[in-house]
């Protein structure tokens, strides 16, 4: 199992960037900077629930390069295409 630790320290870290992402685009609008960094914001925010409550901390280093590259991926793929779409 995780530290209690870590998970009572990423909970925080979690309403934090919630609150920061929708703060931004309150402020902001979607143009395409805020997506951008919104959407960094989430993918932080997917690794820190996989490590800390999904024990992915745990397991072995080739879960956690797989589920980092697909958290990496999915966030780059929205925000490309995003980009692309030219609502920005």
């Amino acid at each position: 199992m995780t530290s209690q630790r870590a998970a009572d320290l990423a909970w925080p870290a979690l309403v934090a960037a919630t609150l920061g992402s929708w703060w931004l685009a309150e402020q902001h609008g979607a143009g395409v900077w805020t997506v951008s960094l919104v959407m960094s914001v989430a993918a932080f925010k997917v690794r820190l629930v996989l490590l800390h409550f999904m024990e992915l901390s745990l397991a072995p280093r080739a879960w956690r390069l797989a589920f980092g590259a697909w958290t990496l991926v999915s966030a780059g793929l929205i925000v490309a295409l995003w980009w692309s779409s030219g609502r920005g």
